[in-house]
């Protein structure tokens, strides 16, 4: 192979690391070196001389480590086996993602869900010799290599940064999605001091969304109790008149299923006179007297009761729908 008395990069601009393809270097060449670059001497796989940008011409002096280790001859252009790999230092744009759902413990709900999240971050090459010693080891590396090397460290610290700001505020993992700035400042002093064990330096990290299964039943109750909890927050003491009128609906619906249009205009009368019981009750006047209390042998009432202890659990489907035909053949 013939010597070589001129070196410069010929990768790519997407090359963060790129080796020069020949080994057999004169002494006395020249070695160029450009801007956000440096060139680092390798022999028999130790990391030797370092080059900033610029263009160096490769005497005594300027090689002192290597050239004690191979003992050079200087005085003319003495050939000598080393490569020359080449490290990119400019800051690279990246993207990351979640390719598949991420469980994480809601803080809020003690329930867990799984979770998908994308973003993007800025990186750049801040110890040369140590990245290319400790990740590269041999070869090119282009920045999509380096993507796929970093991208399992992000997947790892993001449980760690959501939940962290999910505690701070005091969120459910479903509303994380308004601290996105939170999150992207405590992803970076999370991933950060790991990027630097590899020579690399986190310079921007940000979080732009965070997703959620639809279909997740856990996913579904929670956004139940929000949506309960809105409706508590907004209607006021009328919550519980709309909640008496969903259980007189329920029961027209069951009525309607098994009992016909009969058992589905009660359970429709009953819902409306709940409804009215409430209304008056919370519209009553403190100062007058108070209305007498229901009747405990109402049959609207006894439905009631009986459709709120299946609401709650207390008794199966089949209890109630015996209890019901024994208050309905009573009338």
């Amino acid at each position: 192979m013939a010597m070589i008395d001129r070196i410069k990069f010929e990768g790519k601009p997407s090359d963060i690391v790129w080796k020069y393809p020949s080994d057999e270097i004169s002494a006395a060449g020249q070695l160029i070196v450009g801007e956000n670059q440096e060139a680092i001497f390798f022999k028999e796989g130790r990391a030797l001389d370092i080059f900033g940008p610029g263009t160096h011409t490769l005497k005594t002096g300027n090689i002192p480590i290597l050239e004690a280790l191979v003992n050079l001859p200087f005085g003319g252009k003495t050939p000598f086996t080393a490569e020359v790999v080449y490290v990119n230092k400019s800051i690279y744009s990246m993207k990351w993602g979640t390719n598949v759902p991420i469980p994480i413990e809601d803080p809020k709900y003690k329930i867990v869900l799984n979770i998908r999240a994308f973003g993007d971050y800025k990186i750049r090459i801040k110890d040369a010799k140590s990245f290319v010693i400790n990740v590269v080891q041999s070869g090119n590396w282009s920045n999509e290599q380096i993507d796929e090397f970093l991208t399992p460290n992000i997947w790892r610290g993001m449980g760690d940064f959501l939940s962290e700001v999910m505690l701070d505020k005091n969120v459910s993992a479903v509303e994380i999605n308004k601290f996105r700035d939170e999150c992207s400042t405590a992803g970076k002093v999370k991933l950060a001091p790991e990027f630097e064990k590899y020579g690399i330096e986190l310079s921007e990290f940000n979080l732009a969304s965070v997703n959620f299964d639809q279909n997740d039943p856990n996913y579904q109750r929670i956004q139940k109790v929000m949506t309960d909890k809105f409706e508590m927050d907004m209607l006021g003491d009328k919550y519980q008149q709309k909640r008496m009128l969903d259980i007189g609906q329920a029961t027209a619906q069951n009525e309607g299923q098994g009992g016909g249009a009969m058992g589905a205009g009660m359970g429709m009368g009953m819902g409306m006179n709940m409804a009215q019981m409430m209304g008056n009750m919370m519209n009553q006047n403190p100062q007058q007297p108070s209305q007498p209390a229901a009747n405990p042998n109402d049959p609207v009432a006894k439905l009631a009761k009986l459709k709120t202890m299946l609401d709650q659990g207390f008794i199966t489907q089949e209890e109630f729908d015996a209890k019901k035909k024994e208050v309905l053949a009573s009338m």
